[in-house]
């Protein structure tokens, strides 16, 4: 008992937690997954970088209205709106490249964890399926866990990117256009902060529930099929429908909660987004007026900001 207490000091963590870094989820990508990673990285910057560059060119467009150039109105908004058009152009072509290759490597790591995760479960003793697992739970895990690991790993590692670009470049651009008003705008991002990330926690917590649920589920289907003859010798055809429906039941209400977090949350974030903008429109008139800004340095740093608090 003292060896076997000191190996898991030893290890830094206990035996059971099944808790592991993220960044052990790549161990198993090849030379090819790390090729599509990185391009997909390099596009993700890219992707998310292009919204702040389109606030500067919006507010371009909207000042051109306020106080048109020596050359004629039509020919510089012309001008901006090609900007525009290249920029959703390059936007685009840095969308498909993220998606794509953080999708292609998800789905070639994932079933590269699926196949590892069969051959050990084959080579484990008689005695692991009689008492730890059940042929259901492993079913269940293999075509439930992998998917969420595959999500994790995949597309979302992308869009992760794009977020973290998009929140530096926004700030960026709007305390480089208007620090004042950007400093006044950054008291709403804590609280539309807060709320997503209650929501997101709420989410995980019952998507994980119900996760637990369709096994259960699974696992009393898998059962009383497999011993049918049994089931049906005892009459306990109505008992295992009612524990199947119980599991079911189980599931859907965690689905529910879940569907009421993200209605309240996402409501809750839109609800602190149109107030930020109420005080930039109030607070950047006075900015205009006292301060010397124009029309277009308040669009710029009002969507900046959003883009990057959002």
């Amino acid at each position: 008992m003292e060896q076997s207490n000191s190996q898991e000091k030893d290890d830094g963590f206990k035996r059971g937690d099944e808790k592991v870094p993220f960044y052990k989820l790549f161990s198993l990508a090849d030379p090819l997954d790390i090729v599509l990673m990185i391009v997909g990285t390099v596009a993700a910057i890219a992707d998310g970088l292009s919204t702040p560059l389109a606030t500067l060119i919006y507010g371009e467009i909207f000042d051109y209205f306020g106080a048109p150039t020596e050359n004629s109105l039509v020919h510089e908004v012309s001008k901006g709106c090609l900007k525009l058009l290249y920029l959703a152009a390059g936007s685009g072509a840095a969308s498909f490249l993220q998606v794509s290759s953080w999708m292609v490597t998800g789905e070639r790591q994932a079933a590269h964890i699926r196949s590892l995760y069969l051959k050990t479960i084959l080579r484990q003793d008689i005695t692991f399926f009689d008492k730890e697992t059940r042929a259901g739970e492993v079913v269940g895990r293999m075509s439930g866990d992998t998917i969420l690991i595959q999500e994790a790993m995949g597309e979302k590692v992308g869009k992760f990117i794009q977020l973290v670009s998009a929140f530096f470049g926004g700030f960026l651009v709007a305390f480089i256009k208007g620090w004042l008003l950007s400093l006044a705008l950054l008291s709403c991002v804590p609280p539309m902060v807060v709320a997503g990330a209650a929501m997101s926690i709420f989410i995980s917590k019952m998507s994980s529930r119900g996760q637990i649920a369709y096994v259960g589920a699974g696992n009393v289907v898998e059962q009383t099929i497999g011993s049918i003859r049994t089931v049906a010798s005892f009459t306990g055809e109505k008992k295992a429908i009612k524990k199947y429906n119980r599991s079911l039941k189980a599931a859907y209400i965690s689905t529910v909660q879940q569907g009421a977090a993200t209605g309240f949350g996402i409501g809750a974030v839109l609800c602190i987004l149109f107030c930020s903008y109420g005080l930039a429109a109030w607070y950047g008139s006075k900015l205009i007026i006292h301060k010397g800004y124009t029309g277009g340095d308040i669009i710029t740093v009002m969507v900046a900001i959003m883009t990057g608090g959002m």
